[in-house]
């Protein structure tokens, strides 16, 4: 009995503690919980991986501060070290970049020069954009040494680095990993992804051994959220911390709202009509000066959009970015005598020309994901063509790009970011040069001059940043003058954030959102 007593006195005692240390520890483990540093963030564009080598998908990495360049264009437009804490340029084929000491992947693995020689080779060999292949004579690397020598000269080196598709990626793990790393790539940003849902978004925590030091914020919750609307309610609510690109009509709202701060301005994405020159009526530069001035261009950017009238392919906050007048104002009158010049007449009076016997109607394509100031702005073309005797059919579709391949269009409703590391040779070779194409987007429109290529050519072997600027300049005004394409406006660029986070900053390319400057205001 006695023996029994004690025994059942000792368990009792025991389950006491035992209740008591787990309670204490779920507190504890609790109290960690709230003290955890958590910004919730929005997303508006997400694709099926957040491989930096898959199309454009690296721009979701540099966005929520996972991935990083060798260097990296700044707030201001400048070129700033990142992963490499400088770099020269030998001669004009070769450039030597030292890797920053103290850099680590997410995985612990220190970054040297060898580990980004496998990163740049691993993209240049494995992405599927066309664009980005330049011209590699040969990388070496030796300790913290890195160095390029391109085959021929090429002055747009570090502008080409600056590009997502180039953040530096543990390319072993990567090899390890196979298909996994697609959903939870190694880099060596401020965060690390934990978890990647093409449907809901990325959860990500703190690189402890970041190169800046240990990051303020312990995770990030970057939600997908692709409806403007609904990203100004969560931010209204509470909900978020940040988003970007809310819609102009909301923002007067968001501004009034004590608890929120809104950064706005120009950035770099101009949105176009891309031409088919295909198309036998397009051919002739007459025809389509006749539609650029059927068109009212500036309603479509500040009434629709809500974006800034276009005066050509470049922002004015470029340095090669057009000044001066548009070259094409709204005049339907000359719109109407240059058709009449010729020769497409109303013959059966129907209210629509004809071209070879058959009325004029074109063709409008615009994608789903586009939204819905595509669809009002060919609504808007279709009442402005048909004032001058041009039919116009508008048409949304799923599978865009490959529409857009096949040169299923007149019009096709694009945007471009023209200058994504401030030079102007990209946007012009990419979108404009005889023959270029990439991955559904490229010169769909088979657009054709001599003039821009050879200007394209000379540009590549061009270094002085001026004259660059200036062949720039040359080669937007040849695109207006041939009326290459319609470019309508550029957008208006915002992001705003909760005022109980911190060290948020606008950046003009937009590749760029949060950082390791991110924290919780004191």
């Amino acid at each position: 009995m006695q023996r029994n007593s004690f025994l059942a006195g000792f368990l009792a005692a025991a389950l006491a503690f035992a209740t008591t240390g787990a309670t204490g520890a779920t507190r504890a483990l609790a109290a960690d919980a709230a003290q955890e540093k958590t910004v919730n963030m929005a997303i508006f564009w997400l694709d099926g991986d957040i491989d930096p080598i898959s199309a454009w998908h690296g721009w979701t990495l540099t966005r929520t501060g996972v991935g990083e360049n060798l260097v990296q264009v700044d707030e201001n437009l400048q070129f700033k070290p990142s992963i490499a804490e400088k770099w020269e340029q030998t001669d004009e084929r070769t450039t030597r970049f030292i890797i920053r000491d103290g850099v680590t992947f997410h995985n612990g693995r220190t970054v040297d020069a060898a580990a980004c020689k496998a990163s740049l080779e691993r993209a240049l060999n494995e992405s599927d954009r066309a664009d980005i292949k330049f011209p590699v004579e040969s990388i070496s690397a030796e300790g913290r040494v890195l160095t390029i020598k391109t085959k021929q000269a090429y002055p747009t080196l570090l502008n080409m680095l600056a590009d997502t598709v180039f953040i530096i990626v543990d390319a072993e793990a990567a090899k390890q990993a196979g298909p996994d790393f697609k959903f939870k790539p190694i880099c060596t940003g401020a965060f690390k992804v934990e978890s990647f849902s093409p449907q809901t978004g990325l959860v990500l925590s703190a690189h402890q051994a970041h190169w800046k030091g240990k990051p303020k914020v312990d995770r990030v919750n970057a939600k997908y959220i692709s409806d403007a609307k609904s990203r100004s309610m969560a931010l209204q609510s509470g909900e978020l911390d940040f988003a970007a690109q809310i819609m102009p009509a909301d923002l007067p709202i968001l501004q009034k709202d004590p608890k929120l701060q809104v950064l706005s301005g120009p950035n770099l994405r101009i949105f176009l009509l891309r031409i088919n020159m295909a198309h036998p009526i397009m051919h002739d530069p007459a025809f389509r000066q006749a539609l650029h001035y059927a068109i009212q261009k500036d309603v479509y950017a500040e009434k629709i959009a809500h974006g800034i009238p276009a005066r050509g392919p470049f922002s004015e906050v470029l340095d090669f970015g057009h000044r001066g007048a548009d070259s094409y104002p709204y005049n339907p009158e000359k719109a109407k005598a240059l058709l009449d010049q010729l020769g497409y007449r109303d013959s059966n009076g129907d209210g629509i020309r004809e071209f070879q016997g058959k009325n004029i109607v074109l063709q409008y394509l615009y994608a789903t994901n586009h939204g819905a100031e595509a669809k009002n702005i060919g609504i808007a073309m279709q009442q402005d063509l048909k004032k001058v005797g041009i039919g116009l059919e508008t048409q949304q579709m799923e599978n865009y790009a490959s529409a857009a391949q096949a040169g299923k269009f007149d019009f096709l409703y694009e945007r471009w970011t023209s200058a994504p590391a401030v030079d102007p040779q990209y946007f012009l070779d990419s979108a404009f040069k005889t023959g270029s194409s990439s991955l559904g987007a490229g010169n769909v429109g088979r657009y054709s001059n001599k003039d821009l290529d050879a200007l394209i050519d000379e540009m590549s072997t061009v270094s002085d940043k001026e004259k660059r600027n200036e062949l720039g300049r040359k080669g937007a005004q040849i695109l207006m003058d041939d009326v290459a394409a319609i470019f309508l406006f550029y957008q208006t660029g915002n992001v705003v954030y909760n005022k109980r986070i911190d060290g948020i900053h606008r950046f003009v390319s937009e590749i760029y959102y949060i950082d390791d400057r991110l924290k919780l205001a004191q």
